[in-house]
């Protein structure tokens, strides 16, 4: 498991201070209590003695023993006889201490109670004195204003830590998802070069053969029902093509409004034969945007929409604007729209809805994939019966902002 280096500064930071605290009187022990900000108890988080006890995060109230008194009066203490004090005689003491002199010192920084530093066991078997105290209560006071500082820090620095671990660990899943769509898109990318071959064979020989038996009605229709089984599987494998297709640009700008008017003169012809209408309302000042499939998203939204239709016709209205942060394309129409059952999974590649052989459930899939290209993001308002809106935004980050 990867450790955080910003995990415990304060801990490592406290140990050299007490250390040079002991050094300066002379002390064989000492230890350090921080206040908990939420109970406002002491822990004592550095104990440094010749007995080697870890009694680190005991926690002492405020009051309680020589730390807890230290701390509630906010004052320091020069001790030589613990027994002979009469404010301190009746304190639970811990019994590994050989010395009855000691040392306490609040910590502080601003105003504000940090902590307790504790020393005893001087060292040539004397008590504590008035210079020792002075020593150490300067010390404190470089220790409190350094150690508000460094938890300061320490705080801004985890929390940018964390940022930065989260962002790596987005990242690693993106370019995971990247190397399995990468992989997949390969994969079809030769499964569909194998069909192409063979299929565009057997659809010549068929429209050889549909010129040559113009007579023989049954056999025709034999080989019409061949044909539009051929154009159906052509479909699919266009379909699996687009899928395929590359995940990084083409290296062009594209008008967005033009390839819409682009795509909808695809469609033209087959929107007249279904009595589908298309109103739009197009913004002429949109920046131009890079090619990530733009086309191919406006392609399956025109197809869905015309297959919705079906068989009584429609509307479909679509409307482009520039919006503060980027573009927002929507694009709705009034066919059967969308069962709730079913919309939380019409962008899962090869789900479907239509009959076997009449969808390869990919046109959808490969809208939200190139949606996300452009770090994009697309909404769905649909009902059984009510119709269906697509509303598609590409934020300024893809474009150079005037």
């Amino acid at each position: 498991m990867e450790s955080n280096p910003y995990e415990n500064p304060v801990k490592e930071f406290l140990t050299v201070s007490l250390d040079r605290c002991m050094q300066e009187v002379n002390a064989g022990s000492g230890s350090i209590f921080l206040v908990d900000e939420v109970t406002q108890d002491l822990v004592l988080e550095i104990i440094h003695s010749k007995e080697r006890r870890n009694l680190e995060g005991t926690r002492t109230k405020l009051g309680e023993r020589v730390s807890g008194r230290v701390a509630q009066e906010r004052k320091p203490f020069l001790v030589a006889n613990i027994d002979s004090e009469p404010s301190f005689g009746t304190f639970p003491r811990y019994s590994h201490y050989q010395s009855k002199s000691f040392l306490s010192v609040p910590l502080e920084s601003s105003g504000t109670l940090l902590g307790v530093v504790n020393l005893t066991e001087k060292g040539d078997g004397t008590v504590f004195d008035n210079d020792d105290l002075d020593a150490v209560m300067l010390i404190a006071r470089q220790l409190g204003i350094a150690l508000e500082k460094l938890k300061l820090f320490s705080a801004s620095q985890k929390t940018e830590y964390l940022r930065l671990k989260a962002e790596r660990e987005n990242l690693s899943r993106s370019i995971e998802q990247y190397k399995k769509f990468s992989s997949l898109g390969k994969f079809i990318g030769g499964l569909v070069h194998e069909i192409n071959n063979p299929l565009d064979g057997v659809m010549r020989y068929i429209n050889l053969s549909m010129d040559r038996v113009q007579s023989d009605e049954v056999l025709k229709e034999y080989l019409q029902e061949s044909q539009k089984g051929l154009q159906r599987i052509a479909q699919f494998v266009r379909s699996l093509l687009d899928f395929s297709w590359s995940m990084s640009s083409a290296g062009r700008e594209i008008d967005v409004n033009r390839i819409f008017e682009e795509t909808r003169f695809l469609y033209d012809g087959e929107l007249r034969s279904g009595n589908v209408s298309v109103e739009t309302e197009l913004d002429s000042n949109l920046p131009k945007i890079p090619d990530y499939g733009l086309k191919i998203v406006l392609n399956n939204l025109f197809k869905n929409a015309r297959e919705a239709m079906q068989p009584e016709g429609g509307v479909i209205r679509a409307k482009t604007r520039k919006i503060p942060g980027g573009i927002m394309v929507e694009f709705s129409d009034t066919g059967a729209g969308i069962p709730a059952e079913v919309k939380g999974r019409i962008f899962e590649p090869f789900f479907t809805t239509k009959q076997m052989g009449e969808g390869s459930g990919l046109g959808l899939a490969l809208v939200s994939e190139i949606v996300e290209k452009y770090k994009g993001t697309i909404h769905v308002d649909s009902g059984r019966g009510a119709g269906t809106t697509f509303r598609i935004f590409l934020p300024a980050s893809n474009f150079q902002t005037t």
